[in-house]
């Protein structure tokens, strides 16, 4: 009987036992599982912080070309608008075509694919207008070259000034005798300043015979232009001269009755009437 009271009594300590560590592995996996799923959720959480940042600082950098894209458009049309250059052959009023679409839906990797394509989008868009900005620029620089080198205009800065002697056959000043007035002559006070008509490398300063005080002035494509008479000089020989530069001051030096300017033009070595430079308009 008491051998069959402890087996009894083993096998009910057996159970208890078993039971009790069974519910404690239980509660254990519980446990485990749990923090894992808080590991877990903490982890995702870092993952959709991380990829909202991302995102922001996608949809940030993409924000910023397209403002810069923005600015050159401005920047073009206005160019385009001074320097009254054709805007057919220009294009700064289009917009790229991921600017159109501003509301991204979806999980965040098809939103970072998405910004990311419309970021490879937009910067080779904006290095397009960055060209056509080069573009502008050297048609700009070339009209503003030609415009330079093209003679237009008066010798003479101020108001003041006349006509006073034009180029081809005329009456001697000293002697009355018909002779050929190779240039034309500009009177005005003296001290008047006596400007450029086109840029150019100044070839001669100083004085020659009866042009009294003299510039000369080369400005390629076999054109020159001469300054006379001056009672100063203001430039080098071997110094460029822009157009509406001063060169020399008017006076009344060599063979001269009063203070002026004999201006003339040479092509190709010859003397041709200044009129027609002093009366067109450059561009």
């Amino acid at each position: 009987m008491i051998p069959l009271l402890f087996i009894a009594l083993f096998a009910v300590s057996t159970w208890f036992i078993q039971s009790y560590y069974k519910t404690q592995l239980a509660q254990f996996k519980i446990n485990a599982l749990s923090e894992q799923d808080i590991s877990k959720d903490k982890y995702l959480k870092l993952i959709k912080a991380q990829s909202d940042e991302k995102l922001l600082v996608l949809s940030s950098k993409l924000g910023e070309l397209e403002a810069n894209i923005t600015r050159v458009n401005v920047l073009g049309q206005r160019l385009i608008e001074a320097s009254e250059l054709p805007k057919e052959e220009f294009d700064f009023e289009s917009q790229p075509p991921s600017s159109l679409q501003k509301d991204i839906e979806g999980d965040d990797i098809f939103q970072s694919s998405f910004l990311l394509e419309s970021i490879e989008n937009v910067d080779q868009y904006l290095i397009k207008k960055e060209k056509q900005l080069q573009r502008l620029e050297i048609a700009i620089n070339n009209r503003h070259l030609l415009d330079e080198l093209y003679i237009s205009g008066r010798p003479v800065k101020g108001k003041g000034s006349w006509l006073s002697s034009l180029y081809g056959t005329r009456k001697d000043p000293f002697t009355g005798k018909l002779s050929r007035h190779r240039g034309v002559d500009i009177a005005g006070p003296a001290g008047m300043p006596l400007i450029a008509t086109a840029a150019g490398v100044v070839v001669e300063s100083g004085r020659r015979g009866g042009y009294g005080l003299m510039v000369e002035i080369q400005h390629g494509n076999g054109l020159t232009t001469r300054y006379a008479h001056a009672i100063e000089l203001t430039v080098k020989v071997g110094e460029i001269v822009s157009k509406g530069q001063q060169v020399a001051v008017m006076g009344s030096t060599g063979r001269s009755t009063g203070p002026h300017i004999h201006y003339e033009v040479l092509k190709s070595g010859r003397q041709v009437d200044p009129d027609y430079y002093i009366h067109r308009v450059a561009g």
